[in-house]
């Protein structure tokens, strides 16, 4: 606008663009809503790709077992819930928004529980003889599974008028809930398989020397180290992400859906970095006699009838005990 003067209609090129029916506090926040969700589908589609090889290694030497079958429901339902179809409902025509809405989140229903089903198992093999530690992690996880559904409850969506395009309305305050959850959940096994870990390290019985270890795993052998820092890497990354997209949605005086942008990001980067954390510890070729180690190995490789891939510390061959797999840096 010039001068106060009115814009003359032979100015607007494309007067049907869906933004030219928004309000303009709304329409700059739905422009960047769609951009977050194209990048979010672009990284997880690249991050999925890369993994592929990796992925195939797994299935070729571990067979289908129970964690297998949790990785790839995070992998294939977050990467369609989180990504692909909220790319498809902000920035595509959409003849029934609502029921896409609903086919996104109950995909959500599935790949959050997931996602933290693998560490569930992985929390299973390092306490795998204290019934009473996998009992109560195992009612976080069901909380987890249960609330979810809150994803679905809170969010709606609309029709820009004119169009076919969509748009997410105001996002509620309960929908941090299953994000809080989850991270206070992730908090509660990051400590209780890090508190193991550098239980069992081989250093003096000291907090300095434990504190130390647990920031460098000095004293931890290769598969409990990887254990243990692969789990700081995964935490202190997605417990940021989900501060981010909690603060967001309890901020009120932010008008539409915007609130609610971050949520979709953080749910994708818990899975990409919750598989990625899976496969450091799957693929690696690990010679590791510390007990707590075979237990470990052992574990993961139970849900196979191949005893190709059982371990047996009682081995009098010669030789030391050997978790056969392939390592990803």
């Amino acid at each position: 606008m010039v001068n106060g003067s009115s814009i003359p209609p032979e100015a607007i090129l494309n007067p049907y663009t869906p933004l030219a029916f928004l309000p303009p506090e709304f329409s700059d926040k739905y422009q960047t809503e769609s951009y977050v969700y194209v990048a979010t589908f672009a990284a997880y589609t690249w991050d999925w790709l890369m993994a592929i090889p990796e992925e195939y290694a797994i299935v070729r030497n571990t067979g289908i077992t129970a964690p297998n079958i949790a990785y790839f429901l995070s992998r294939s339902v977050v990467g369609t819930f989180g990504t692909c179809l909220g790319t498809f409902l902000t920035v595509t025509p959409i003849d029934n928004c609502e029921m896409l809405k609903y086919v996104e989140c109950g995909f959500a229903e599935i790949g959050v529980p997931a996602t933290s089903f693998l560490f569930f198992f992985r929390l299973k093999a390092v306490y795998r003889h204290s019934r009473i530690t996998i009992t109560i992690f195992g009612i976080f996880w069901l909380a987890i599974a249960g609330l979810s559904i809150f994803i679905m409850l809170g969010i709606t969506v609309g029709r820009i008028p004119y169009t076919q395009y969509c748009f997410e309305n105001q996002a509620r305050t309960y929908n941090a809930v299953p994000i809080l959850l989850t991270a206070i959940n992730d908090t509660f096994f990051f400590l209780a398989i890090s508190y193991h870990m550098v239980r069992s390290a081989t250093v003096e019985s000291t907090w300095r020397a434990r504190t130390k270890s647990f920031f460098t795993g000095d004293g931890l052998l290769y598969l409990s180290k990887a254990l243990l820092q692969s789990g700081q890497v995964y935490y202190f990354i997605t417990i940021g992400a989900a501060i981010s997209a909690s603060v967001l949605i309890f901020s009120r005086n932010i008008p539409g859906a915007f609130p609610n942008v971050l949520a979709s990001p953080y749910f994708a980067l818990g899975s990409a970095m919750a598989c990625r954390v899976f496969r450091v510890v799957i693929l690696g070729i690990m010679e590791d006699t510390q007990v707590d180690t075979l237990d470990i190995a052992n574990f993961y490789c139970s849900a196979t009838s191949d005893p190709r891939h059982r371990y047996d510390r009682n081995d009098k061959r010669g030789h030391s005990p050997k978790f056969e797999i392939f390592v990803a840096v």
